[in-house]
């Protein structure tokens, strides 16, 4: 890994750069920021971990984690249901691989980092949220080995690697331009290799989800809390063709049919995909007929 200071190799040892610059493991998560950016990204995550915690969001039950998502304590839960369906579309897309250097960005509390780990794979997961119920921090409930590595998700050049899977881990769209992001994030994968992004939801009315944001970012305005980068917060279909120009394939989550077409109906209501890009370089022949 590189020094997001300097830009020097890191010992792995020692953990220092040959510029003299320290970082940190904390609660088994390897913090790999720059100085200025980690002062003003702690200063979110420790007011919002504060946030959820105070309005009961986070997941206490530390028995649950290694069933996400399908532990009873989120049954009924809309947004690991939707898990769910990302966790059977990744094990088609990679049940006749070898095991895969993985990167799972936007990894969260590393349920899916421990599902491909179970699986076989080398699964390195990154986020800005450390909290031990509500972010990276959760490591310690987890009875596989991945790394977690707190960063910044824009900077992906420190981890001076290619990976044979990169996922966008349903958190594209919480860039400031989803598609420059996605498609930068291509560089990263190797040849042979694929990018698999869940979670896409596009609408075709953005007003009302445009307000949602606005109204998100003023809440935690009144609780203190100023987000510390800039992000769209949801895609439109502009996005979606674009994506599609550089090479993204998109389908349907089979699951969320009916949801589909009531969007077809109601302009306002998401239309849910997930994509899949493939490195052109040896494309693996067993990956495309199950795609």
């Amino acid at each position: 890994m590189l020094c997001p200071n300097c830009r020097e190799a890191i010992n792995p040892a020692s953990f220092v750069c040959s510029n003299k610059h320290q970082f940190a493991h904390e609660d088994g998560v390897f913090v790999l920021l720059e100085e200025d950016f980690g002062r003003r990204l702690r200063a979110f995550t420790d007011g919002f971990s504060a946030l959820r915690a105070a309005e009961n969001k986070r997941l206490l039950d530390t028995s649950a984690y290694e069933k996400l998502p399908f532990a009873e304590a989120v049954n009924g839960n809309t947004e690991w249901r939707l898990r769910g369906y990302d966790l059977a579309v990744i094990r088609k897309l990679l049940s006749r691989r070898e095991p895969q250097r993985v990167l799972d960005v936007g990894a969260w509390n590393g349920w899916l980092s421990h599902r491909l780990a179970a699986q076989g794979h080398h699964v390195t997961a990154i986020d800005y949220f450390t909290d031990k119920y509500d972010g990276l921090g959760a490591k310690k409930f987890y009875s596989t080995g991945w790394q977690p590595i707190q960063m910044d998700l824009t900077d992906l050049s420190v981890l001076s690697e290619c990976y044979d899977v990169v996922i966008l881990n349903r958190c594209v769209q919480f860039f400031a331009n989803p598609v420059a992001y996605a498609t930068a994030v291509k560089q990263y994968v190797a040849p042979g290799g694929l990018l698999v992004l869940t979670g896409l939801q596009f609408f075709h009315d953005t007003q009302e989800k445009a307000r949602s944001i606005t109204a998100l970012r003023a809440y935690l305005n009144s609780h203190g809390l100023d987000f510390f980068k800039p992000m769209k917060g949801y895609l439109d279909f502009a996005d979606k063709q674009h994506l599609r120009a550089q090479g993204v394939l998109f389908r349907h989550y089979p699951q969320l049919w009916l949801a589909n077409l009531k969007s077809m109906l109601k302009r306002n209501l998401p239309r849910h995909y997930y994509g899949v890009w493939f490195h052109p370089e040896k494309r693996s022949s067993g990956v495309e007929r199950i795609y």
